[in-house]
């Protein structure tokens, strides 16, 4: 066995027992009820002869290949978003669920705390929206329940929502604090001034330096990574240093060099699962490992760069979608943006930024962040990558209704679509603002299509 092996160094009787609890654990499962059927983990070499579990392996054994218990037993069911390409099934009790709770607590116990109102806007289909909900239930703040993918809590709503019941936390993936600081300066706030979040709780998509620091000071709120996946639960959150610590007692991570460099794949074992157990499953995200934190939290920290399907191959590197989005962000943040939109061409990235009023070089930042790599930085006008006005016209969802009396005032509805749904009707001219951004995009899209089109970009 090879002695610089990751796993080595933390290797010891406690872990040993927890790899072989967790193998125990599996092989009720269909999915390793075979592969593990005569496998006895006494020494480490033994845990690591095992074969890596794949996407594909999950994909083979079906819905409810994965749960190692009855059902009975189960609470909650969840899907992988289909990011990789294809959606994955998990099966949780109410301990798992509560183990990854209570971790998070643990490690933010000023920012959850009884009292303290928690914007949830983590998607309902997700695991963290379901943590966060627990997370309150025990003791740990006053959770609202707004997730993002429902038409009932737009946009406008939950700005409304943090506006009105002076929430201090808000959680959800890292785009939402970016629409929402958006949408309250088209309507005159400051989410710094007027709103009284103070933290920031942000998982599921890349969260590179750039942004986090246009994040944090655009909402004066401190900034805290979670990652994890469907398959996985929680892996881990960042410390008020910004190191992205392991929940070691949760999972056994190992890491497997990808190329010559520090990059490598995480590769878990989770410990704390019972309902969907997985041994050495290969995660497909690549992560770098980083030096011990000065925060004094012994556990190893992570820069988790993202999957290593996504990975971008351009002027001799290879690139992950943190990288891009620190280059992307930097560029924006020398406007003094934080909207942008990045284009991977055949020789070079494209960031596109709706500018505001900064006055710095967005393609020195971006390059800052990027040696090497050639980047062209593309002015737009305000509303050509977000559509702010558009947002705010966001359909309005009811409870069904069977009948409708047109005596009364109000709606006057036929039929039951319009029960569930009122959609918008735009003026004119927010129609003719529509159609001029449409064409303008389709414009750019076929300039940017031609054989490398090098010619001077911008809006016309």
């Amino acid at each position: 066995m090879n002695p610089d092996h990751p796993s080595v160094a933390r290797a010891g009787t406690d872990l040993l027992d927890a790899l072989a609890a967790a193998v125990e654990r599996a092989r009720s499962s269909e999915l390793y009820r075979e592969r593990l059927a005569r496998v006895a983990v006494r020494r480490l070499e033994d845990f690591l002869a095992l074969p890596l579990t794949t996407r594909a392996d999950l994909q083979q054994a079906g819905v409810h290949g994965t749960r190692a218990v009855p059902l009975s037993e189960v609470c909650h069911y969840g899907e992988s978003s289909g990011t990789s390409g294809t959606t994955n099934s998990v099966w949780l009790t109410r301990a798992d669920l509560l183990r990854s709770a209570r971790a998070i607590r643990a490690a933010h116990p000023d920012v959850f705390a009884a009292g303290r109102i928690i914007l949830n806007r983590f998607p309902f289909m997700a695991a963290p929206a379901h943590l966060i909900e627990l997370i309150a239930q025990e003791g740990g703040g006053v959770a609202i329940p707004a997730g993002n993918i429902n038409w009932d809590v737009p946009f406008p709503r939950a700005l409304e929502l943090a506006h009105s019941t002076g929430a201090q936390v808000l959680a959800g993936l890292p785009l939402e604090p970016v629409i929402l600081a958006e949408l309250a300066a088209a309507r005159g706030l400051d989410v710094a001034r007027d709103l009284a979040v103070d933290a920031l709780f942000l998982g599921g998509a890349a969260l590179p330096p750039a942004l986090q620091q246009r994040l944090a000071r655009v909402w004066g709120a401190r900034v805290i990574e979670l990652y994890g996946s469907t398959e996985t639960m929680l892996l881990g959150t960042s410390c008020a240093r910004g190191t992205l610590h392991l929940e070691t007692d949760l999972a056994h991570c190992e890491l497997m060099p990808v190329g010559p460099g520090d990059e490598a794949r995480l590769v878990v074992t989770t410990l704390g699962l019972e309902g969907s157990p997985l041994v050495r499953f290969d995660t497909g995200d690549v992560v770098r490992g980083g030096p011990p934190c000065r925060c004094g939290d012994p556990r190893p920290g992570l820069v988790v760069l993202g999957r290593e399907a996504d990975a971008i191959d351009l002027a001799g590197r290879r690139l992950f979608p943190y990288d891009v989005i620190d280059a992307g962000s930097a560029a924006a943040d020398a406007l003094d943006s934080a909207v942008f939109f990045v284009v991977v061409l055949d020789d070079r990235l494209l960031v596109r930024v709706e500018a505001g009023r900064g006055g710095g070089d967005p393609a020195r930042a971006a390059e800052a962040r990027l040696p090497g790599v050639r980047i062209e930085v593309e002015r737009v006008a305000a509303g050509m990558l977000l559509d702010v006005e558009g947002l705010s016209r966001s359909p309005r969802v009811y409870k069904p209704v069977l009948v409708a009396d047109w005596r009364r005032s109000g709606r006057r509805i036929l039929t039951v679509d319009e029960g569930l749904i009122e959609w918008p009707r735009p003026t004119w001219a927010e129609g003719g603002r529509w159609l001029m951004r449409t064409l303008r995009t389709a414009a750019r899209r076929r300039r940017l299509g031609r054989p490398r089109d090098l010619a001077p970009v911008g809006e016309r």
